[in-house]
C-alpha cells in the first residue's frame, strides 16, 4: 500500500461522556460513520481494505461512547467526499487509519474491537471570502477513534 506524505499525529482521547453525532446534518456535533478494520496485533503488511472497511450509517446509534480510545484527525480539500457513493473512505482516511493501527503496535494497546467511528466536521475549515464576504468551506475535518484501555 502507497501511503501519503502527511504525518498524523496519534492521541490517547478518554471520553468522559458520549458525543452525540448526527446522520446527515452537522450541528455542531459532527457527522457519524462506521468503518470496521481486520487489522490485528499479527497484521503485518495491511491492505487498505484490512485497515478500514466501506463506511456505513446503517444500525448504528450516532454516538461515540465515552471511554478510552487512540483518536487521529486529519483534513479533506472541499473538492474531496469523505465518502464515495460505494461507501469506499478518502485516501487520507487510510492514511490516517494505518497510523492509528501503528500506534496500537507501538503502545502494545490493546484493541478492544473492529469498529472504528468516524467523525466528520464541515464546518471546522469555513472561512469568509474577503472579497465577496461569501461563506465557503477550506474543507472537512475528519476523527478516527478506536476503543482501547488506557
Amino acid at each position: 500500500m502507497e501511503l501519503s506524505q502527511i504525518n498524523y499525529e496519534v492521541h490517547t482521547l478518554k471520553l468522559y461522556e458520549d458525543i452525540i453525532c448526527q446522520k446527515s446534518e452537522d450541528n455542531g456535533s459532527g457527522i457519524l460513520y462506521m468503518c470496521r478494520t481486520q487489522c490485528t496485533k499479527k497484521t503485518t503488511e495491511p491492505s487498505k481494505e484490512d485497515l478500514l472497511s466501506k463506511g456505513t450509517q446503517e444500525g448504528i446509534t450516532f454516538s461515540i461512547p465515552k471511554g478510552d480510545y487512540l483518536f487521529v484527525q486529519g483534513f479533506l480539500k472541499a473538492d474531496t467526499q469523505p465518502f464515495s457513493k460505494e461507501g469506499i473512505p478518502a485516501e487520507e482516511m487510510f492514511d490516517a487509519s494505518n497510523a492509528l493501527f501503528l500506534e496500537f503496535l507501538w503502545r502494545e494497546l490493546e484493541m478492544i474491537d473492529d469498529d472504528i467511528f468516524v467523525r466528520l466536521l464541515l464546518h471546522e475549515g469555513d472561512y469568509i471570502d474577503k472579497k465577496t464576504g461569501e461563506k465557503k468551506s477550506a474543507g472537512t475535518v475528519f476523527q478516527l477513534f478506536r476503543r482501547t484501555h488506557l
